[in-house]
C-alpha cells in the first residue's frame, strides 16, 4: 500500500494544543475558534481510525479513504473562502488552538495544492509575526514543495510503502536537523521513530 499524502500532524498538534499554565487570554471571535475546532475534531477522528488500521494490516480499506476524503473536501471548501476573505487567523482571533486547527486544516487540504502554496506566504508572516509556530510552517513548506516536485527542506513529508515510512527527498539533507531545530522538529531519527510508532505496520504477536 503505498498514499503519498499520509496526515503526519498529529502529534505535533497535539504538542502545540497541550495546556498551559494561567488563564487563557480573551479572544474576539469565539464562533471562529469553535468551528475550527470542531472541523479539526472531525479531522483527527477519521485520521485515528486511519492510523490504526495501517498498524493492524499495513493497508487501506477503500472505505476509510473516502471518508477522510470526504472530511478533508468539506474542511477545505469551508476554509478557503474563509481564509481568502478574511486572511488566516490570529491569536486575538482564536486563541492559540485555534491558529493551530486553521493550519492542520490547511495541511490536510491536499486536493488543492495550488491553494496551500497560496496560503504559504500568510503562514510565513504568521511565524514571522510570532503568532504560529515553526513546526507548522515547516511542513506547509514541506508540502507545497512536494506537490511542485521539489524536494522538501524540513523532512516532513513521506511515503508508507509495503507498511514502512519511508521519507520523500530531502534537499540537503546533510543540513536537515539543523533546519528542523531552527524551527522546533525534533532530529529526523527521532522524528522517524515516532511515524513509526503511528504509520508503520507492526509485527503480530
Amino acid at each position: 500500500m503505498r498514499d503519498p499524502r499520509l496526515p503526519l500532524s498529529l502529534l505535533l498538534w497535539l504538542a502545540a494544543c497541550s495546556p498551559k499554565a494561567g488563564s487563557p487570554p480573551a479572544i474576539s471571535d469565539p464562533a471562529l475558534q469553535q468551528e475550527l475546532l470542531s472541523r479539526v475534531g472531525r479531522d483527527q477522528a477519521v485520521r485515528d481510525t486511519f492510523a490504526a488500521q495501517l498498524r493492524s494490516t499495513g493497508t487501506l480499506t477503500p472505505g476509510l479513504v473516502a471518508a477522510m476524503q470526504a472530511v478533508d473536501s468539506a474542511n477545505l471548501a469551508w476554509l478557503k473562502p474563509q481564509i481568502r476573505n478574511a486572511g488566516f487567523p490570529t491569536p486575538a482571533q482564536v486563541g492559540r488552538e485555534g491558529v493551530q486547527a486553521a493550519a492542520l486544516l490547511i495541511q490536510h487540504a491536499d486536493r488543492d495544492p495550488g491553494f496551500q502554496a497560496e496560503v504559504l506566504p500568510l503562514l510565513e508572516a504568521a511565524y514571522h509575526a510570532g503568532g504560529l509556530a515553526g513546526q507548522e510552517l515547516a511542513m506547509l513548506t514541506d508540502r507545497v514543495a512536494k506537490a511542485q516536485g521539489r524536494p522538501q527542506r524540513y523532512g516532513t513529508q513521506t511515503t508508507i510503502t509495503d507498511g514502512r515510512v519511508v521519507f520523500d527527498p530531502i534537499d540537503d539533507s546533510a543540513g536537515v536537523d539543523a533546519r528542523r531545530a531552527a524551527m522546533g522538529l525534533p532530529p529526523l531519527a527521532e522524528y522517524k521513530r515516532i511515524l513509526d510508532s503511528m504509520y508503520a505496520q507492526q509485527p503480530a504477536p
